[in-house]
């Protein structure tokens, strides 16, 4: 799906039904479960034992960022739950990550200039750190001692990466989708409120 069909869909929706607040929930939540596909079905094969980075981190710390408390919140709890059932990681993983990635991020620009892209990939590099952290902790107490390996430091490696190389363009697209969403949903809050 590409994302002028994706908005030509929500343009008929918006007609059909009305510009309500929760028809911008629910364009919100459609990518987060996009996402969510793209990261459980299409990545998993893309690169063999070497897992892509959560992709929800990159939006969480957006909606962070650059969108009200109003709007992130109630989207990022739904994804976190969405990615908790869909998982088989132990329950709550993924809602801690996100609610703590959007709550932590919350103020930081009261202590940096954040309108600027640069210092995005920076966020999602310690967000996405952040979440193997937990990962690791998580698994370290399920074995009954520190897991440390090889593989989880490669793990690491690769990931930062990921996020080194695709944050940049990921920032853009946000901006142009929450753009659109603004667009097609005129009359709400755009700033970090």
């Amino acid at each position: 799906m590409c994302v002028t069909q994706i908005l030509d869909f929500c343009e008929v929706v918006k007609v059909q039904f009305g510009s309500d607040e929760s028809m911008q929930y629910l364009f919100y939540l459609l990518l987060c479960l996009i996402l969510i596909v793209l990261q459980t079905t299409i990545l998993p094969n893309s690169f063999g034992s070497l897992r892509f980075y959560d992709l929800i981190i990159p939006v969480a710390i957006y909606f962070s960022l650059y969108r009200p408390f109003r709007e992130g919140f109630p989207v990022l709890l739904l994804a976190a739950l969405a990615m908790d059932m869909i998982s088989g990681a132990p329950a709550g993983i993924y809602l801690t990550t996100y609610i703590w990635l959007f709550l932590a991020f919350r103020q930081t620009w009261r202590f940096f200039d954040v309108k600027h892209s640069y210092f995005y990939p920076v966020l999602v590099v310690i967000g996405v750190l952040f979440q193997l952290l937990i990962f690791w902790v998580v698994i370290s107490i399920h074995a009954g001692h520190v897991v440390f390996t090889e593989d989880g430091i490669r793990l690491v490696f690769f990931q930062v990466f990921l996020v080194v190389i695709t944050a940049p363009f990921i920032f853009p697209f946000l901006q142009m989708f929450f753009g659109a969403a603004d667009r097609l949903f005129p009359g709400r809050a755009i700033d970090n409120g």
